[in-house]
């Protein structure tokens, strides 16, 4: 399985997120999944670590499986900036991180704790974007320091200001070290704080495409996140064309996880399935 020639440069991968309900973060579970990607033919996963759990041990043991099996790893921790808890898994993930060697990408959130405090918040404060925009770009900086490459994922935060505040495109604008994980529906589900239009994202997506390092594959058909990919508010080919112009190299599977195993290994195969249909994969 391969993306096919028509988007070149493009890898696909999943996120081990997609298992955590029936498969706990773990060394054992983590080979299961490494195993999967490499019979599957996916070039890299991304390893959902939400706390950075994994011991240095532990990432050395499985950089080195991942090796053997050619499969690259993104690391993933779930706690944004805002998130007190941020600096102390931060440092344990970006020194996990660099125990994978190339592509030396790890991966948090943007917003959640300062939005879900607040039902009523539409987006940040001058002050907030001030705060959140040093902070990303101080990261950023001690990350490169282990060649390691700091990115968030939009998740609940406007893509654009509006009247209650500043948005994602606001931040870009004053950071310049962190880059972007791209979630392909978030910013069009009911949970986003400011809905957008998913021309605009497109439009401004090639505008920072600098700054664009990964893109989540999620499905947000009827307003929800879904179990496997399907019609999209911003279609995956549109996607993968900003991707393959703009040398964004890594494009990953996130699913809604279930609770069965083998159902989300066949989630994965039918999504697989419906970008062959697309034709952006090769299914062999």
């Amino acid at each position: 399985m391969k993306v096919t020639d028509q988007y070149p440069g493009v890898k696909l991968g999943f996120s081990t997120q997609n298992f955590l309900n029936c498969m706990p973060v773990g060394v054992d579970n983590l080979k299961e999944l490494l195993d999967f990607a490499a019979e599957e033919g996916y070039a890299f996963i991304e390893m959902r670590d939400p706390s950075a759990d994994l011991t240095l041990e532990d990432c050395k043991i499985l950089a080195a499986y991942a090796r053997d099996k050619d499969v690259e790893v993104i690391y993933e921790i779930h706690k944004d900036l805002f998130n007190p808890e941020f600096k102390e898994v931060f440092d344990r993930a970006v020194r996990n991180t660099a125990e994978f060697g190339k592509p030396g990408i790890l991966r948090s959130i943007m917003s959640w704790s300062e939005f879900i405090a607040d039902g009523e918040k539409t987006g940040w404060t001058d002050e907030e974007l001030d705060h959140l925009s040093s902070l990303a770009d101080q990261y950023a900086a001690e990350a490169k320091k282990l060649n390691v490459q700091l990115v968030l994922e939009n998740i609940i935060e406007p893509w654009f200001g509006n009247d209650g505040g500043h948005g994602l495109a606001d931040f870009f604008r004053e950071t310049s070290g962190i880059g972007l994980q791209f979630d392909a529906a978030n910013p069009f589900l009911p949970s986003c704080r400011g809905p957008a239009n998913p021309d605009d994202v497109a439009e401004h997506l090639g505008q920072i495409a600098d700054r664009w390092f990964t893109t989540h594959l999620k499905c947000g058909k009827d307003g929800a996140f879904q179990p496997m990919l399907e019609e999209n508010p911003l279609s995956y080919q549109k996607i993968f064309g900003l991707m393959s112009r703009n040398q964004v190299k890594y494009a990953a599977l996130e699913l809604l996880s279930v609770d069965d195993k083998q159902a989300c290994f066949d989630n994965h195969r039918k999504s697989i399935e419906y970008l062959a249909s697309q034709g952006i994969a090769e299914v062999k």
